[in-house]
């Protein structure tokens, strides 16, 4: 028997039927943007959040939200996923979740402490794995409109 394709799509609102509650708390030592995703799928700023702060939010169980470092742009998972969609809950009450930093692998997090520490260096000059040079000379950037790897069912 073939195996059945899912079908992807990406990141975006569907529908405003179903309300719930969320309190999202920046539980990182970094300050966190918070965006909704739109029903194009578009970034909506809707706050900043420093350590230990939260924002109530009544909004729908088809929303997605994502969250980022508010300076170097590193993306943060919110209940631990890249691109967080609402459940249903209890009427009134504000669901918990959580924005943290991820898990990064140890090439990425190499990257972002040589751009932290060593913003204006030519990455040729660093005794570092050749990779390493290539990718730090192309300079990062993080987008959200690129949902590669991310996208919902």
């Amino acid at each position: 028997m073939a195996e059945e394709k899912k079908e992807y799509k990406e990141p975006r609102s569907l529908n405003n039927d179903i309300t719930t509650h969320v309190r999202f708390q920046n539980r990182c030592d970094r300050n966190a943007t918070l965006y909704w995703l739109n029903f194009k799928g578009n970034l909506v700023r809707y706050s900043i959040l420093k350590k230990g702060e939260y924002i109530d939010m009544i909004t729908y169980v088809t929303h997605p939200w994502c969250a980022k470092e508010v300076v170097t742009n590193d993306r943060l998972v919110i209940d631990k996923e890249p691109v967080y969609y609402p459940s249903e809950g209890e009427e009134e009450t504000y669901r918990l979740v959580l924005i943290d930093i991820p898990v990064y692998s140890l090439r990425e997090r190499c990257k972002q402490v040589i751009w932290k520490s060593f913003p204006d260096i030519d990455p040729k000059t660093l005794d570092i794995p050749r990779l390493l040079t290539k990718e730090l000379d192309t300079k990062k950037s993080v987008s959200y409109t690129n949902y590669k790897g991310f996208r919902h069912t």
